[in-house]
C-alpha cells in the first residue's frame, strides 16, 4: 500500500505533521509519498492535511485518478474534513486497513473558451465565480443545453455543486444541498432584477455564459483560481466524468455535522 500526504506547504504545522505521519506510516510497512518531496508514482489513498483549501485544491489535481481522500482538519472550519488533527493517531489502523466508507462527491468540469477553442479546462469542487472586480455592474447571458435562460445583471453570478452549495453561494443567498445530489446551483449576486432568484438544474445539463457588459469582471475557481472574463471568451460547465472519493471513518453523515460547521464559520463554535 502507498499512500500521499498532501499538506498547505505555507503553513509549518501540516509540514510538520506530515513528516510526524510519514514516520508512522512507515513503521506500518506502509509505503509513503509526500507531496512535492520524493518521485510521484501510483498511489492508494490520499492524507490531506490542512483546511478547506487544501481539500480543494487535492480535488482539482488527484480526484481523476479516483482514489479514496481522508480530510484531516487543521485549518480552522473543515466543512469537508472528516477528523480533526488529534483524531487521526484513532482512526489511523482503521484507515489502514479499509475499514471506511466513501462519500461520492459531484465535481464541476469547465471549459474556458476564445473564439471557439478551450483556452483552459479546470475542474472545480465548490463553485465557479463571475463577477465585477470594481464596484459595477457586469451583465452576461446564461444558456442551459443552447437555449437562452436570460440575461443576468449585477454583482455577479455563482455556480456551485452541491457540496458548494455551502460555501459562497450560501452567503449570497442560494440553498444547502444534499451532497449526494447531482446537480448546478445557481446563486445571483446582487442581482438588478428582483425576480431572479437562486436555482438548482440538473447535472445532465451544459451550461453556457457569455460576456455582455463584463469590463473588469473576473472568473474565479474554487476561490482559488482568477482569469478575467473577456469579451471573447464563454465559459461552459458540465459535471465532471468522475467524482471526488471522500473518505468517511465516522459515519456521523452530512447533516448531523451540518450545523456544528456551519457555526465553526460564523465563529460561533
Amino acid at each position: 500500500m502507498k499512500i500521499l500526504l498532501v499538506n498547505n506547504r505555507y503553513k509549518e504545522p501540516t509540514v510538520e505533521m506530515a513528516r510526524r505521519l510519514a514516520g508512522k506510516l512507515k513503521a506500518l510497512n506502509i509505503e509513503v509519498e509526500i507531496e512535492g518531496e520524493s518521485p510521484g508514482g501510483e498511489q492508494d489513498l490520499i492524507i490531506v492535511l490542512g483546511g478547506d483549501g487544501t481539500i480543494l485544491r487535492t480535488a482539482r489535481d488527484y480526484a481523476s485518478r479516483n482514489l479514496p481522500v481522508l480530510g484531516v482538519n487543521m485549518g480552522t472550519v473543515g466543512f469537508l474534513s472528516n477528523i480533526e488533527a488529534q483524531e487521526l493517531d484513532y482512526y489511523l489502523e482503521r484507515l489502514v486497513s479499509g475499514d471506511y466508507a466513501i462519500d461520492e462527491r459531484m465535481l464541476l468540469n469547465i471549459d474556458l473558451y476564445e473564439k471557439d477553442q478551450i483556452a483552459e479546462k479546470f475542474y472545480c469542487l465548490n463553485e465557479l465565480v463571475v463577477r465585477a472586480a470594481a464596484p459595477r455592474m457586469v451583465s452576461f447571458n446564461l444558456a442551459v443545453d443552447g437555449q437562452k435562460l436570460g440575461e443576468y445583471r449585477g454583482d455577479g453570478l455563482i455556480i456551485a455543486s452541491p457540496t458548494g452549495s455551502t460555501a459562497y453561494s450560501l452567503s449570497a443567498g442560494g440553498p444547502i444541498c444534499d451532497p449526494e445530489m447531482d446537480a448546478f446551483i445557481i446563486t445571483p449576486i446582487a442581482p438588478h432584477f428582483i425576480c431572479q432568484r437562486p436555482m438548482a438544474l440538473s447535472s445532465r445539463r451544459m451550461l453556457e455564459l457569455t460576456p455582455l457588459d463584463c469590463q473588469d469582471a473576473i472568473i474565479c475557481i474554487d476561490g482559488q483560481i482568477r482569469r478575467d472574463f473577456k469579451a471573447l471568451n464563454a465559459i461552459k460547465i458540465s459535471r465532471a466524468e468522475f467524482k471526488l472519493n471522500l473518505v468517511d471513518l465516522k459515519g456521523a453523515g452530512f447533516f448531523n455535522n451540518m450545523g456544528n460547521r456551519l457555526q465553526r464559520t460564523e465563529g460561533i463554535w
